[in-house]
């Protein structure tokens, strides 16, 4: 028999955030009655809350083995094995719900997140479009059908999705920056910012909430500037930081960013450079990095394009040979994100080495790793290791290079940053800040994008970056 009082408890806990609370309710439930496959789904609902997928999975199993032929265990199930990675599982899971009930509105919608995470996109849309079709509007409903638009390079219809959905009540802050990814990649940024903030609602922690800056004259104040995302992010905003240094003279102004950034970062003029991971600064006021052009009110017009980086080092860590032949840089792999679905979108970032074969024909060429560990072993006889610690070392190499190929990684914005030629690598899907079209980006005037012609196909980018290089060997000659 059901601990009925626990029950209703454990779900209004749950309905309300409260993840530990309710896991007890439920855990009474199931101690009265261990049959009571609901008590069971619905602990691993909440363990999922409390971000417990091990426990979770526990959970769903059991539910499954006292009732196999139930949707939501399975949808449930599903949703969990999406955010393990395993998304043939989920997929597999989720079409047997819908054979059985074909008008199982969750089970459409989750089918369509995982043909997202799938890369097929045309796919996510109509599972996504059927979901609203049974279920109608919801906030997670149309915020999914938007990110599968924007993710197929459709920004306009997932603005369109995301102000219907900013309409209805209950839509969060996901929602509103969605709708910012949607505005940068058709390059409308001063309507992107604002929603861009959103990302502080829940979706991030910031390390400082407090004595925000709104871009007012600092006087002699101490504004401290600070890393908030990738390297990449970081690379990409510093442009900023000699704007606030010029228009505040008189101000102290503290950058705290990654380690990795420290040494390379010297280099900015009358700014305090100093560690993110260090103790915390004394300030006047404070701003996170990708809030700055922002409160800058960059645009397209106005945005910065100018070289803003150049090496610090008097002596490179390697001397590369002056012998007449191109000296190009390689980056083919993201940085490891731990696996899950988030590791799943990083491999989604990196080519994989045997792509990148077919510049091994290019005659005339020295290739070089600008990225640091082993070369892969598909590479490794004619791809030198360079010996790298930080970014202050990658500039240092990268003064030397006539080119660098490179995936979508930080290594693109800080060689970009120099001035120096760069050939990304890009996805499909491609990236906010680089507009959903074109083979250019607003941000650096030096780079030129080899964009996928479908999701997941790096074979075709690899031969058109090697018939460029060939060209581009040959022009040089000639």
């Amino acid at each position: 028999m059901r601990n009925d009082a626990a029950f209703e408890q454990g779900n209004q806990l749950l309905a309300a955030g409260l993840g530990e609370q309710a896991i007890a309710c439920f855990d009474a439930c199931i101690a009265a009655n261990p049959a009571d496959w609901q008590a069971w789904l619905n602990r691993g609902n909440a363990r999922m809350m409390q971000c417990q997928p091990d426990q979770a999975l526990e959970d769903y199993l059991q539910a499954s083995a006292i009732n196999p032929h139930a949707a939501s265990i399975k949808v449930n199930l599903a949703v969990l094995l999406k955010d393990l990675g395993e998304l043939a599982l989920a997929d597999a899971l989720l079409r047997e719900v819908l054979a059985q009930a074909p008008d199982h509105a969750d089970a459409w919608s989750n089918l369509g997140t995982v043909c997202y995470y799938r890369a097929d996109y045309a796919q996510a849309i109509a599972c996504q479009q059927q979901a609203l079709a049974l279920a109608g509007d919801s906030p997670a409903r149309l915020n999914n059908l938007a990110m599968a638009c924007i993710a197929a390079r459709q920004p306009q219809q997932a603005e369109q999705q995301l102000r219907q959905t900013l309409a209805l009540p209950g839509a969060g802050a996901v929602c509103r920056f969605n709708l910012a990814i949607a505005l940068l990649m058709q390059g409308r940024y001063a309507e992107a910012w604002p929603y861009y903030e959103a990302r502080w609602d829940g979706m991030m922690q910031p390390r400082w909430r407090e004595q925000r800056w709104q871009g007012e004259a600092l006087g002699q104040r101490t504004l401290l500037l600070w890393a908030e995302q990738g390297l990449g992010d970081t690379l990409q905003m510093v442009r900023f930081v000699p704007w606030v240094r010029a228009a505040n003279p008189d101000a102290r102004i503290v950058l705290a960013v990654q380690d990795s950034l420290l040494r390379l970062f010297a280099q900015l003029e009358g700014i305090t450079v100093q560690p993110l991971s260090g103790a915390q600064p004394a300030f006047d006021c404070q701003l996170p990095l990708m809030s700055l052009p922002g409160v800058l009110g960059m645009d397209l017009a106005t945005l910065p394009r100018t070289p803003y980086l150049h090496s610090v080092l008097a002596v490179p860590p390697r001397q590369l040979p002056e012998n007449g032949r191109l000296k190009v840089g390689l980056v083919w792999q993201a940085v490891p994100l731990g696996g899950g679905i988030a590791e799943l979108a990083r491999q989604g970032r990196s080519v994989p080495a045997a792509a990148l074969l077919p510049l091994r024909a290019v005659s005339g060429v020295d290739f070089y790793a600008l990225q640091p560990g082993e070369v892969d072993p598909l590479l490794a006889d004619w791809v030198q290791p360079l010996p790298l610690q930080d970014f202050a070392d990658t500039a240092a190499m990268a003064m030397q290079l006539d080119l660098l190929i490179t995936a979508d990684t930080a290594a693109l914005h800080a060689v970009a940053a120099m001035g120096k030629p760069v050939w990304v690598a890009m996805r499909a899907e491609r990236a906010p800040f680089f507009l959903y079209q074109g083979e250019h980006s607003p941000w650096y005037d030096s780079l030129q994008l080899f964009c996928q012609p479908v999701p997941g196909d790096w074979t075709v980018v690899g031969q058109t970056l090697a018939s460029a290089l060939q060209q581009r060997c040959h022009s040089l000659l000639s």
